[in-house]
């Protein structure tokens, strides 16, 4: 063998080295299925409007050496993140809010030293995915992760509460207009199971609990006052899971008091948490099942007597094939069907380009325009991009119809995209007296995104399903864009015994209607002394212009055991001081804050031990794992929605197709140093 043939083998394998040792290990076990997420499994309780959820990651280490892992978990960015441990055989780390720099240093020095380590964090430009990273799993060996969360259950329709629970994450459309900024988001290759068991309890009674995703079990107790909710069957996490419910009086006012023990000092403290959902449109229905007579009826009685400009920008970008684009089509024919008759409309579709359907500006309203409109969206197909900026910036820089016709626009999308707070700084900057809503379609929608977008647009935001009845949808998605609201809301309470109140009840609130109105009260350390005090609530109605009001009586000996209440207030502030980050605007004086500038967030978040976007969970466990400097790291992947893996081929982005043409011509580099190889064997 000569220095030639060695040199062209050395070359080979070097290049085979490099290639391979680029790639983070893909890890499958004896049957072919990746590892080491096993199970992830959700127990959650409902106690009147107050969701606690706690997730339990189960990972398996099959290997003879130590393991690193990395997993995206979907989350809801209104939760409040209030606790996260490690279990492992011998020992539980109980892990710790802090600033994201300290954090991961804590986290990089414990890998070093040969110890368990875990660390979990909201992503910066996708607030809806939390990254859960474990290292030095021990060799042979089985952990657990354990999320805590809480969160406000929803109302819907002002007819029943909803729960969203996201399982699947699709990947980001990379904008132009921010390539640097995307989530890596990797799909398929896993087969971990998901459970779901719920516990539902209501003062009310409950009448009906369904879920519109999934085959559920139900065991009602109590008087039906408590319902135990399961899955029908083995399920995997390849769809959101919804769940509904309705109690006997939805408007009816409840309140929860919780008594916790604040981190920072220790002291035993109490937090209410007051929910109620004013009557501000009579509702004759009380079934979660609406017939379509019936949803004629709330049209033409809710509608028709509105006028306005209306405006749907109509996501038809190539993930929004197969199902989603019939889904999207016959959303936008029932929003035109839906349309006041004096009113004027307008359609934008776009991908990675856009186009008005009236190139003019907005059209009136009349039966041929509609019928027209209507059968140009019927032809609609998918292809492309997801731009959704240049739409956004079309509309709201274009002149409105009529000055006395108020501008509603309705975004409708599937999708999820790299610069979504680049497009909530320009909706607010930008909005004037627009309002938008947003319509996320299939399980694959950003609720990051849609919620964002709605929030800044001064909107709503609504999800539907692939089951779900997509009309029904975007005719009350319309109904509480274009309903009055309700203001001058007071809360009143004995300030001598209260430390605060969230949100602050000397700033302007508004209430529209399916919005339930939830305020915090914070009691100070002397309320242990008291049996029981009363917060007082009134608004003025829109339609009446008469004041209404109520008292709630809030005992202290009916106090439950959890800091969920008093962190999920706190949530509410660095939600607040997220949205003006990214808005640019000023602070807003909703909240109590006691002071102003960029660590104002990270102190609330650690002093309460909350997550925000500014901070950390992090732990270290007290044992050495062996071999730690052995260790080899994995990244899991997340399932694909089932209604994206039934759609068809979409047409790549320029991103996707560079992406294509990097993977290749890594793979042809390969080939290459094979065959080098083998030739440079034949010959020795």
């Amino acid at each position: 063998m000569n220095f030639q043939k060695l040199s062209l083998i050395g070359l080979a394998i070097a290049c085979i080295l490099t290639l391979t040792s680029s790639q983070e290990l893909c890890l499958v076990d004896t049957s072919g299925k990746r590892v080491p997420l096993r199970s992830i499994n959700y127990n959650i309780s409902i106690y009147e409007t107050l969701a606690n959820v706690e997730i339990t990651q189960t990972y398996a280490n099959d290997l003879d050496v130590p393991i690193e892992t990395q997993y995206l978990l979907p989350v809801n960015p209104d939760a409040a993140f209030t606790k996260m441990e490690i279990l492992l055989p011998n020992e539980t780390v109980r892990m710790r809010v802090r600033g994201k720099d300290e954090a991961k240093k804590i986290y990089d020095e414990g890998k070093s030293s040969g110890k368990t380590v875990g660390l979990g964090s909201l992503q910066e430009s996708a607030l809806d995915i939390m990254s859960i990273k474990v290292g030095n799993i021990p060799a042979k060996s089985t952990v657990k992760i354990v999320i805590g969360y809480a969160e406000n259950v929803e109302v819907q329709e002002s007819l029943f509460y909803s729960m969203i629970v996201s399982s699947t994450l699709t990947p980001r459309y990379v904008s132009r207009l921010s390539p640097n900024t995307s989530v890596s988001i990797s799909t398929g290759g896993v087969d971990f199971t998901w459970d779901i068991i719920a516990t539902i309890y209501s003062s009310k009674g409950l009448q009906a609990v369904q879920s519109p995703t999934h085959q559920i079990n139900v065991n009602y107790l109590e008087g039906k006052k408590t319902a135990k909710i399961s899955f029908a069957q083995v399920e995997k996490p390849n769809r959101n899971f919804v769940l509904q419910f309705s109690t006997a009086d939805i408007h009816q006012p409840t309140v929860i008091l919780s008594e916790h023990t604040l981190y920072s000092t220790g002291e035993t403290s109490y937090t209410a948490m007051i929910s109620f959902l004013p009557e501000l449109v009579s509702n004759p229905y009380n079934s979660l099942i609406i017939s379509d007579n019936e949803l004629t009826t709330i049209r033409k009685n809710r509608l028709a007597s509105t006028r306005g400009e209306f405006i749907v920008i109509f996501d038809r970008s190539g993930s929004m094939g197969g199902s989603r684009i019939i889904k999207a089509r016959e959303s936008v024919i029932a929003f035109l069907n839906a349309l006041p008759t004096d009113s004027y409309f307008n359609i934008i579709i776009f991908d990675d380009q856009y186009e008005a359907y009236s190139k003019e500006g907005s059209i009136k309203t009349s039966a041929e325009s509609i019928r027209l409109a209507s059968q140009f969206i019927s032809s609609v197909s998918d292809r492309g991009g997801t731009e959704i900026y240049d739409p956004l910036k079309y509309v709201l820089q274009s002149k409105v119809a009529n000055a006395e016709y108020p501008r509603f626009i309705f975004l409708m999308t599937d999708g999820d995209v790299s610069n979504t707070d680049q497009i909530i700084s320009f909706v607010s900057g930008n909005l004037g007296s627009s309002k938008i809503s947003a319509l996320g379609i299939g399980s694959g929608a950003s609720t990051y995104l849609v919620k964002s977008i709605a929030k800044s647009g001064k909107g709503f935001s609504y999800f539907v399903t692939d089951k779900e009845d997509v009309s029904l949808k975007v005719v009350f998605l319309m109904l509480k864009t274009i309903s009055a609201s309700c203001d001058k809301i007071a809360v009143s309470y004995d300030k001598g015994i209260v430390a605060q109140a969230i949100p602050n009840p000397e700033t302007e609130q508004v209430i529209t209607v399916n919005e339930v109105y939830n305020t915090f009260i914070v009691f100070k350390p002397s309320f242990v002394n008291q049996d029981s005090t009363q917060v007082k609530v009134s608004y003025l109605h829109p339609q009446t212009k008469s004041p209404v009001s109520f008292s709630v009586n809030i005992q202290r000996n009916t106090a439950l055991k959890t800091d969920s209440l008093i962190k999920l207030g706190i949530h509410k502030i660095l939600k607040s001081y997220q949205e003006w980050k990214r808005s640019g605007s000023k602070l807003s004086k909703e909240f109590y804050l006691e002071s102003e500038g960029d660590s104002i967030g990270k102190e609330l978040s650690v002093r309460y031990q909350v997550l925000s976007d500014d901070t950390a969970f992090v732990g270290v466990s007290e044992r050495l794992v062996q071999n730690a400097n052995s260790s080899q790291s994995v990244n899991i992947g997340n399932y694909e929605s089932v209604d994206y893996s039934n759609s068809n081929t979409y047409a790549p982005s320029s991103s996707y197709v560079s992406g294509i043409l990097l993977g290749l011509g890594y793979l042809s580099l390969l080939l290459l140093s094979l065959h080098l190889l083998l030739l440079s064997l034949i010959h020795i």
